[in-house]
This record gives structure tokens, sequence and C-alpha cells, in this order.
């Protein structure tokens, strides 16, 4: 069905990624992806890697099992009183064993998309600045495309993840484009500064943009530029996971057995159940 996509791309989106990993598995064998480039942001670049080191059901397993583990969202004993930082890399690092980055490091062409505030700008003050512009284009345009951050000085940077593994810095890069202050501290990415990329734009294409796209949301939007060249695919409804929340592990669950549904349901929409 899909024999024909040159490039996947993950939405960023927080938990609500795990949306992505569900929608996949329950296309099954039926899709045939195997594309050239993928991309993705934020949440959407450990989708990804988990997808390209056949690692999803090992991310569900250990973010359900993190979060029940961990009860509440708020921990006066870390420097930013939360313990997103912490179970975020753990769990990355986790999934991303070594078989993982090797299989990354010589599958498909790969980037990960993060956002550079300007470097007269405290970090913090930039990610409330341009946190605000992002949720007024969001509400008025309801398009991952943003156009309002970059216009006002965000600027981008576009990071080949499969050189990142082969380097031995995957985990530091993916842990980087999941970074939204002040639940995560501000990293430094080869001597930038770097914000969420979904900030810039929720689902970014390759910088080598060219034949038939798949595009993997996790929100609904209101206006979505299909094309013949690009399908975009959303949830049909809100998903139960909130971008942030890492202290209910059934929303994961509820969050990837919807992504299931959806597929089973867009398969029989065009006819390819059974």
């Amino acid at each position: 069905m899909f024999s024909d996509i040159e490039q996947l791309v993950f939405s960023g989106g927080g938990i609500r990624c795990f949306w992505h990993g569900g929608f996949l598995s329950g296309l099954g064998d039926k899709a045939a992806l195997a594309p050239q480039r993928v991309s993705g942001a934020s949440g959407g670049a450990l989708s990804a890697a988990a997808w390209i080191g056949g690692r999803e059901q090992d991310l569900k397993m250990l973010m359900s099992e993190a979060f029940r583990i961990n009860d509440a969202n708020y921990d006066r004993r870390r420097s930013n009183f939360t313990p997103h930082q912490e179970i975020y890399r753990a769990v990355v690092e986790t999934t991303l064993d070594d078989a993982a980055i090797e299989a990354i490091a010589e599958g498909p062409e790969y980037e990960v998309s993060l956002s550079c505030p300007p470097k007269h700008v405290s970090a913090r003050m930039s990610a409330v600045f341009y946190g605000i512009l992002y949720k007024l284009d969001q509400a008025i345009r309801s398009t991952p495309h943003l156009i309002l951050p970059r216009r006002a000085g965000l600027g981008e940077l576009c990071v080949d993840a499969r050189q990142a593994a082969r380097d031995g810095k995957l985990v530091d890069l993916i842990c980087a484009a999941a970074t939204i202050p002040p639940v995560f501290d501000v990293p430094e990415w080869e001597g930038d500064r770097v914000l969420d990329g979904g900030m810039l734009d929720k689902a970014p294409l390759p910088q080598d943009d060219h034949g038939k796209t798949l595009v993997l949301l996790t929100s609904i939007y209101d206006n979505l530029p299909q094309t013949d060249r690009c399908t975009y695919i959303q949830p049909t409804r809100e998903v139960a996971a909130d971008k942030i929340d890492f202290s209910d592990a059934s929303k994961v669950t509820r969050t990837w057995e919807q992504g299931e549904a959806d597929a089973r349901q867009w398969l029989a929409d065009r006819g390819q159940c059974g």
C-alpha cells in the first residue's frame, strides 16, 4: 500500500506520540513501508528511532513501567522540580540499546529537527516567548507547519541522526529534541542552545524533500496541506495522553490502542481489511 513512500515524518506531541506506534502496528505488513528518508521532531524523534531500530514495543513497555513507578509530575528534589528529564533519558537509554543504535546507523536517512533561540535572549525567556507564539499559531492557523515562531527569529537546526548514532550521540540528540522548559533544562547541541523542534514545525519534512511522503500526526488539525505527494494522517479523535503527563501509564496504553484502532479504520475505509 505504501511501497512507493519515500519519506516518513513523525510529528511531535510528547506522550501523544505513542499514537504513532499504535498506528504503524495496526497497519502491520499491509503498509510495506520502506522509506528512504525519515524525519521527526520532539517526541516524534523518539518514535522514529524506535521504529527504525525495531523497538516500538520495548518503548511502550518501558515508558508505561516508568509512569507506573512515578505518581506525580512534581518533584521538589529536582533542580527544575519535575521528574520528566530524568525519566525520559532513562527510558531512551534503555530502549535504544546497542543493536537498535546500530540498526539506526545503518538504516534510512534520518533527520531530527531542533529549534535554536536567538543568542542574545536567555533560553528560558525564549522558551516562554516562542511558546506563546507557538500556541497562538496553533489556535489561529490549526496546521502542523508554524509561521509565527520562525518569523520572530526562532532558528532551525536539522541534525543527521544516523551520523549521531555512529558517533555515539543519538541518545543525547533524542533527549535534546524533547526540550520543553521549565519541565526540561535547556541543553546545547554542538555549541548551540536548543529547544523542542516542534515549536518551529510540528511535522518537519526532510531537508532533501522530494518524493511521496507520509506524515503521521498526533493532534487534530483543521488545515492540512494534503497534496498528491504528501499524505497526512491524524487521530480520529483527541488521544488519551497529555503531552507531558508522566504520571499515568494507562494513557500510554490507551493512546497506543487508539492508534491501532485508527489504523484498522483507515484500512477499512480503503477496502484493505482482511
